[in-house]
């Protein structure tokens, strides 16, 4: 097996195995965009509910996610795995399952600071993008205009553990398992190939940040590349939980300061 092979260990043949199978181009669209175009719906829905509650138009995101999002991906998981095995058990349909080692540890902070750098550099890019799409998003999905402000403490401090729980942690969780765990695996290409056709579809299913297409997409990039290499799904994990939690406990220190 190459260093760059993303068929799973132990696995020759994933033509002949039906746990294993490549998805079809159309299955493999469907299953990359749809959670997410169901997701984005709901949040543009659910967003003037929000606001009647009193809370913030950009929680939805975290109401959707929670309801909508997490349980999709989570029961396509679980459906795959039932129809597999039998069992509900999810490691019998996921790859790179090797445990983190020292050195994925001694990585992370650097591929944390790679992303804050990244971030910081392409900050003027993104403000450029969402600029030119005011009056297509809706003003308060601009990530620029979602400022926590006008909001009582307590209101913004139970939405952000509330976010912090839903999209730092458990979101991320279920989201590395389904698109590299399980999907990355089954895409209609292997090899080196899939890893930009991942990273691609990855970026392009964030319906709500065209903006941040390009840098989610750069760093994706990097990371699918190491999931493969070392064969160890759980170091996207905690990379997925650091990046999206990173600003939400930023945002809540300077609220509770």
């Amino acid at each position: 097996m190459t260093t760059l092979d993303t068929r799973p260990e132990g696995v020759s043949d994933p033509e002949g195995n039906a746990t294993w199978r490549p998805l079809g181009w159309r299955r493999t669209m469907l299953m990359n965009f749809g959670p997410a175009a169901i997701t984005f719906g709901a949040v543009l829905a659910l967003a003037p509910l929000m606001a009647r509650l009193g809370l913030p138009r950009f929680f939805s995101f975290t109401v959707a996610e929670a309801l909508v999002l997490t349980p999709i991906e989570l029961g396509l998981l679980l459906r795959a795995a039932h129809r597999a095995t039998g069992r509900w058990a999810l490691p019998s349909v996921l790859a790179f399952r090797r445990p983190l080692s020292r050195r994925m540890i001694l990585l992370v902070p650097v591929l944390l600071g790679l992303a804050l750098v990244a971030a910081v550099a392409y900050n003027p890019v993104m403000t450029a993008i969402s600029g030119g799409l005011t009056g297509i998003y809706p003003h308060w999905l601009i990530a620029s205009n979602n400022a926590p402000a006008g909001f009582s403490k307590v209101v913004l401090v139970s939405t952000l553990l509330a976010t912090l729980a839903i999209d730092g942690v458990i979101n991320p969780t279920v989201e590395e398992l389904y698109f590299r765990g399980y999907l990355l695996p089954r895409l209609p290409v292997a090899g080196w190939r899939a890893i930009p056709l991942s990273a691609g579809l990855f970026a392009l299913q964030h319906y709500w940040q065209p903006w941040n297409w390009l840098v989610i997409f750069g760093l994706e990039l990097i990371l699918t590349t190491l999931v493969v290499r070392l064969r160890c799904v759980r170091l996207g994990i905690v990379m997925h939980i650091l990046a999206n939690s990173f600003g939400l406990l930023v945002t809540l220190v300077s609220v509770l300061s």
